[in-house]
């Protein structure tokens, strides 16, 4: 805040500074209870869209130890459903952070799968 006083930062980055704060610090607490601006947001015509992934900085090596034992339990439990003849419902993996690099990967991997697929298919469709 010193350098907002002095002149270095604008209003502007120091607004930028606080957005970036993770979603525990007591500046996006203090937010998140505010009514007034929840009133406003709400009253507004573009309403921000809900995340469905969680942002890439709070994806912690805790975050993600416990996102596989959510899955573990999550497997077992439609395991022991399955097993007592019932039926167990779809599996919801617990939401990864999705970044502009793992999108690429992912459609480069879909690509190379598909060409690979088409490949196989037309060596298939020849030979008979």
């Amino acid at each position: 805040m010193l350098d907002f006083f002095r002149g270095a930062l604008t209003a502007q980055a120091v607004l930028d500074i606080l957005d970036h704060l993770p979603r525990t610090s007591a500046y996006q607490c203090a937010v998140a209870a505010d009514e007034e601006l929840a009133a406003q947001i709400a009253a507004s015509e573009d309403l921000p869209k809900p995340s469905k992934t969680p942002p890439l900085s709070e994806y912690s090596p805790e975050v993600e130890a416990l996102r596989d034992i959510q899955d573990i339990l999550d497997q077992t439990l439609r395991v022991l459903v399955k097993v007592n003849n019932g039926k167990p419902g779809k599996h919801k993996p617990y939401p990864r952070p999705v970044t502009a690099l793992g999108k690429a990967l992912n459609a480069a991997r879909d690509r190379l799968r598909y060409e690979r697929h088409r490949s196989l298919a037309d060596r298939l469709l020849r030979r008979t």
